[in-house]
């Protein structure tokens, strides 16, 4: 991955610049990691509406909420 760092006029790094395929690729693996932590949250979800510590919603306060 070739990375540019842009810095300021003191020297403190303000923005970074990569190639475009490189950001697809990071693109990428960003959308899979919140899919991940997403399904990882609905997982804990089920498991605090299974010992009673979270209520359960319907499928209409489920949508209303997204």
């Amino acid at each position: 991955m070739n990375v540019q760092f842009v810095t300021n006029s003191k020297g403190k790094v303000i923005a970074i610049q990569l190639p475009l395929k490189d950001w697809k690729e990071v693109e990428q693996k960003l959308e899979a990691f919140n899919i991940s932590e997403s399904v990882k949250t609905g997982y804990k979800e089920i498991q605090q509406i299974e010992n009673g510590q979270l209520k359960a919603k319907s499928l209409e306060q489920f949508l209303n909420e997204l």
